[in-house]
């Protein structure tokens, strides 16, 4: 599901990726057929202010207009998915995209009564062509803020440019650093290694983004001057599809296990009063949707999210999720920063090929072999173990 605990950062930045064209196309063909800039609102609140200031209502209530209608669009984001979240719908975020889209159809269609002349030029028609792409715009830009945690935006560039420089310089401090005293080699394998520093991927990022929304910029002018009725259907047609792949193929997400209703652990005879109160259990589903096996989440996130009194966390994962280099990558990071914390992780349900991914990845030795347990039973007694453990050596250090 499209959610920002769910997402990695590497899926979140394909999305951003992705719908940083979107804006752009939308942004130029909104410019060229209205004279309205929709996908961001600093350029639109100075023109507002000017209007103002100049006497000029007719033209500040039309700016003011899609002012509102951003803002509109954003606060319907925020209603659907907190809607979405409160009802425990399984996506949160289906609805926003498929709502975009509807308001670009009616962009488009606007657009096409607009060239054909059965419309007066001004007037209604241009509030409508602007009002449906800023409301769409909004939208989109709330949306991917949700999912990406506050950390970009697609609508607008001022951000990513302004982060460009921050970490454009930050980088070459580091590498600075790095290649002081060093030897005459040693600029090849600092960028071998550049290319997993975290700086390094919020710059490509960044890059990829800026470069998104100007081919957009570039698409939507190409189209629009040539075939102005049908420039719309190709970023709907896009969103559609974000649409459609968000609903064949769901990314799991790790949830706190329900002590007093989950069947395994009735199955097992875990009673919730008999587990200690700083023994945290976590499973990873959904256990399949549609034949497709899940993704799995953002492990750093997840441990951003877990509660400070859990000492030792138990993460049980289903045979069915789906293990990649990269959420490998990502796991090892989580075991490394739950360590830091003072905290243990235990890997519970993992199959035999499950096992060989994590041993080749080095996980299996960052837990310790006896932390990757076969079943859940065997981790829930690992987990009061190692909390028993840990409790000794408190007293004898008392």
């Amino acid at each position: 599901m499209i959610s920002a605990q769910a997402y990695s950062f590497r899926q979140k930045s394909k999305l951003a990726i992705s719908l940083g064209w979107v804006g752009g196309f939308t942004n130029i063909v909104a410019l060229l057929s209205c004279q309205a800039t929709v996908s961001h609102m600093t350029g639109t609140t100075t023109w507002f202010g000017e209007a103002l200031a100049g006497g000029e209502f007719a033209r500040a209530a039309f700016v003011g207009f899609v002012l509102v209608t951003f803002f509109m669009g954003a606060c319907l984001s925020a209603v659907m998915t907190e809607g979405a979240r409160r009802r425990g719908v399984r996506s949160k975020y289906i609805l926003p995209m498929l709502t975009e889209a509807v308001l670009l159809v009616l962009f488009a269609l606007g657009d096409e009564l607009f060239v054909a002349k059965r419309f007066a030029p001004g007037g209604g028609i241009v509030w409508w062509l602007a009002g449906t792409a800023s409301a769409a715009m909004g939208l989109q830009n709330a949306t991917i803020t949700r999912i990406s945690g506050n950390v970009v935006r697609t609508t607008h560039l001022t951000g990513v440019i302004t982060d460009l420089g921050l970490e454009g310089v930050q980088y070459l401090y580091w590498l600075r650093d790095r290649m002081r005293n060093g030897q005459p080699n040693r600029g090849g394998r600092l960028f071998r290694v550049s290319r997993r520093h975290p700086t390094v991927l919020r710059l490509a990022l960044l890059l990829s983004i800026f470069g998104s929304f100007l081919l957009g910029v570039m698409l939507g002018t190409w189209t629009y001057l040539r075939w102005p009725s049908y420039a719309m259907i190709a970023p709907v047609a896009f969103l559609l599809w974000i649409v459609w792949s968000d609903y064949r193929k769901p990314i799991a997400d790790a949830r706190e296990l329900d002590l007093l209703g989950d069947p395994e652990l009735k199955a097992y005879g875990i009673l919730h009063s008999l587990l200690p109160k700083d023994l945290g259990l976590y499973r990873i589903g959904p256990q399949q949707h549609h034949g497709q096996r899940p993704s799995v989440p953002d492990f750093q996130t997840w441990v951003d999210r877990l509660p400070d009194r859990w000492r030792v966390v138990i993460l049980a994962v289903t045979p069915l999720v789906r293990l990649t280099g990269n959420s490998l990558m990502d796991l090892e990071a989580a075991c490394d920063r739950l360590r830091g914390s003072g905290k243990r992780l235990i890997v519970c349900g993992i199959t035999p090929p499950q096992y060989r991914l994590l041993e080749g990845a080095g996980i299996v030795d960052r837990l310790g072999a006896e932390n990757v347990c076969p079943d859940l039973e065997f981790a829930v007694a690992r987990g009061v173990e190692m909390l028993g453990m840990t409790a000794g050596r408190s007293s004898v250090q008392a």
